[in-house]
């Protein structure tokens, strides 16, 4: 059987285009003499159309959607399995996965576990299904099961469909990048082959949507738990395995837990069956794959690449502009959007005060060079002083503090979005997920923006991300006095980070801990760290929270991003 996985990047409610897109990759599929092409979850709509499921046109839609794909059909040979949102006559919406063969809709599979975490909300607009679906192909006949994303994590359903004795499941997927999951997700579906005795086809979504970001990477495992195939990440990809059906009863007579099984569980669910009369493409040799996982620095810096590039280009935006600092944090964020929207679509501004170095607009400049975007220099020491004159005589013994330090920020702001409105740019905050956590950053200064790319991206990652990248381009890119010159906000003469704050090496580790991993104070401080540090950090975490409830957008790379996954009210005691 062979099998094609079509791992495609739509856009959310772009009904016309996604069907577009569907209807290339199934023509890929049949110039492969594909038996089945698999598309990912809600694919056909997009993933996350959040409450757009709740619109009746929106749902509308979607069903004409589905009925072009389905009369389509009648010119190809491949079966189609696709994901969209189904409404029942009796008003139900499901998750749905429909398989499609020859202008018909052969069978449908409605989504049974519904995650209602992090960044999922499926109970509030998805009824959970209750049957399962099996699909018979050719003589023999080939058996496919089909679950779709949270269904695979909970053994029981894959446990019936082995049972049910199938040679294939099939799992439709809209899973979103974090760090270090995918190993996690390869092995555990592995376990599920090797348990069931099946093939695995595992089918994901890539692209950008909102602050998610989804890496593909789609694969095929043996039962003996090999990995036949596996798709690139980030990319769109039709990925093409060859499977051998007739192995897995050979597996199965050989394995004593098969007979052992049959004796002792049953099916529970309803079943219901479908069947395609077709011949099947004879396989060819099977290939096994390795899976060499990337430098984690590559990873995330794909998925911030991948994050600004759709952000922009699904919403008609092409053009961001950026404060550069001549530090670390504006420096890599100039890097990402010269990567994601082209050198000429990026413009950095340096806006100086009497407290910026000469070294800051020296590494400024220098950066813009290397990248070669547009570089403007926007002197606003005079608005400074003139503001700093009106509130001299507004204040009684007035002296400068924390107030006219964020003035300089809000005055930046203000200069980025003029620009923005007049020349049509979306401004790129440049804020680290370290400094939103603890507060250390201007509201409606350098927090302000259209889309942030480091808002989930740790300050010791922002280090590690920059040398990564010129180590991978050969050359300092990056300057190397931005990577050595201790960081500073130059608000003040002779400002330092570490003036207001613990080493970031010290921070982001009670960061991780503390948001990533939920650990308490205690637990934090049996780790090692100080007592009054931790204590003072989390206190901090906590102050800021009304900051980061008026943060701009930005991307999803960790398990707890200052999004969905962090839904802290902003009145509380601790």
């Amino acid at each position: 059987m062979r099998l094609a996985l079509a791992q495609i990047n739509p856009t959310v409610g772009d009904f016309s285009g996604n069907t577009r897109l569907i209807r290339e990759y199934i023509e890929k599929a049949q110039t492969q003499k594909a038996d089945l092409v698999i598309f990912p979850e809600l694919s056909l709509c997009g993933y996350l159309p959040e409450d757009l499921l709740l619109r009746e046109d929106f749902l509308r839609k979607s069903q004409r959607a589905l009925e072009e794909i389905v009369a389509y059909s009648q010119r190809v040979d491949s079966v189609i399995v696709l994901g969209y949102p189904k409404l029942s006559e009796e008003g139900f919406l499901y998750n749905a996965l429909g398989v499609i063969y020859k202008g018909n809709l052969l069978g449908e599979y409605y989504k049974r576990y519904l995650p209602n975490y992090g960044v999922f909300d499926e109970y509030r607009y998805f009824r959970r299904g209750e049957h399962l679906l099996l699909l018979e192909m050719g003589e023999k006949p080939a058996k496919v099961g089909f679950l779709v994303c949270e269904d695979v994590w909970h053994p029981t359903l894959a446990r019936e469909y082995a049972l049910l004795g199938i040679d294939l499941l099939v799992v439709i997927n809209a899973s979103p990048y974090e760090v270090g999951k995918f190993e996690k997700k390869l092995k555990f579906v592995t376990a599920r082959s090797t348990d069931g005795l099946y093939y695995t086809a595992y089918v994901n979504l890539v692209g950008g949507q909102d602050s998610l970001v989804f890496d593909g990477r789609s694969f095929v495992v043996s039962p003996q738990g090999k990995i036949v195939k596996l798709a690139k990440p980030f990319e769109e990809e039709l990925l093409i395995a060859d499977i051998d059906t007739s192995a897995v009863t050979k597996n199965r007579l050989r394995d004593q837990r098969v007979k052992e099984a049959t004796i002792c569980e049953k099916v529970l669910s309803e079943v219901k069956t479908i069947r395609v009369e077709k011949g099947l493409t004879k396989p060819s040799a099977e290939r096994v794959e390795t899976y060499n996982p990337p430098e984690v620095e590559e990873e995330i810096f794909q998925a911030l690449v991948v994050g600004i590039r759709d952000y922009f280009r699904k919403q008609g935006f092409k053009k961001a502009v950026i404060g550069l600092s001549g530090g670390i944090d504006s420096s890599l964020v100039a890097v990402l959007a010269a990567e994601a929207l082209g050198r000429e679509n990026v413009l950095g501004v340096y806006m100086p005060t009497v407290f910026n170095s000469t070294q800051s607009y020296e590494d400024a400049k220098t950066l813009a060079q290397n990248l070669g975007i547009d570089f403007r220099v926007i002197e606003i020491e005079p608005f400074f002083e003139r503001f700093e004159e009106l509130f001299k005589t507004m204040f009684e013994n007035w002296k400068f503090d924390t107030a006219d330090e964020n003035i300089q920020a809000r005055l930046r702001a203000n200069i980025l979005f003029y620009i923005s409105n007049k020349e049509g740019y979306i401004v790129l905050s440049t804020s680290n997920k370290s400094e939103s956590a603890v507060g250390y950053t201007t509201i409606y200064g350098d927090m302000a923006g259209g889309f942030a790319p480091l808002k989930d991206v740790y300050k010791t990652w922002v280090y590690r991300l920059a040398r990564w990248y010129n180590r991978k381009k050969g050359r300092e890119v990056i300057p190397q006095s931005v990577l050595i010159k201790p960081p500073s906000a130059e608000l003040r003469p002779n400002q330092r980070d570490q003036d207001s704050l613990p080493p970031y090496e010290v921070l982001d580790q009670i960061l991780i801990l503390y948001i990533e991993e939920g650990l308490s104070k205690e637990e934090i401080v049996q780790r090692g760290f100080d007592p009054q540090t931790v204590e003072r950090v989390i206190n901090l975490i906590a102050r800021a929270e009304y900051k980061r409830k008026q943060a701009p957008l930005g991307i999803k790379v960790t398990k707890t991003a200052f999004d969905k996954d962090w839904r802290m009210p902003i009145v509380k005691k601790l």
